[in-house]
């Protein structure tokens, strides 16, 4: 059996396509998404649960009770430049105002706009409208902020938490979503 040989030509044509290989790997830059506000575009479907805050303090400061649990869903409408629209729906543990528990208070309906900044954290501000997506554009005050990242620059999908504004004198009253995953649909 003979042996294999290298000759000196062989190692000195491989050795410099062995090292310009490496030089390649090691010299790529590093991944950055750069993300922009058109990473967000398209419609969105998100479901959740959480409580309602609001519910615990009075006007003073004071316990009046317990957080009202409540589960939601939601569809947002984003188109790519900075406007969202949408509509929410979901149950509540309410019992005042003859609600039972586990009452539907009806649908929801927002608009608002969106920032992205260049590592996927995005804010959402969005307040009250009319009807499904009837306004485009900003709020006069928003009364729900969302904050959270996109997983990726295909804008598939985006987890947020949320903070609901109460209406004056309590402008800071709110409840927290715990956890809010919209999924592109």
């Amino acid at each position: 059996m003979k042996k294999a040989r290298f000759s000196r030509y062989y190692l000195l044509f491989c050795l410099p396509v062995l090292l310009a290989l490496v030089g390649l790997v090691w010299g790529r830059p590093a991944v950055n998404a750069n993300f922009d506000t058109d990473d967000l575009n398209g419609r969105y479907v998100s479901a959740e649960y959480g409580y309602d805050i609001s519910s615990v303090h009075d006007a003073g400061g004071g316990n009046v009770g317990s957080p009202i649990w409540f589960a939601t869903s939601a569809v947002m409408q984003a188109d790519g430049v900075g406007h969202v629209c949408g509509e929410s729906d979901g149950f509540y543990s309410l019992m005042t105002n003859g609600e039972t528990p586990g009452g539907n208070t009806g649908p929801s309906y927002f608009h608002g706009t969106y920032t992205i900044d260049h590592n996927g954290r995005i804010t959402i501000s969005t307040c009250s409208d009319s009807g499904f997506c009837a306004t485009k554009g900003p709020c006069g005050s928003a009364n729900k902020v969302q904050v959270g990242y996109l997983q990726s620059t295909l804008g598939n999908l985006l987890t947020t938490v949320e903070q609901e504004f109460g209406a004056p004198p309590n402008a800071s009253a709110g409840f927290l979503v715990h956890s809010r995953t919209w999924t592109k649909d």
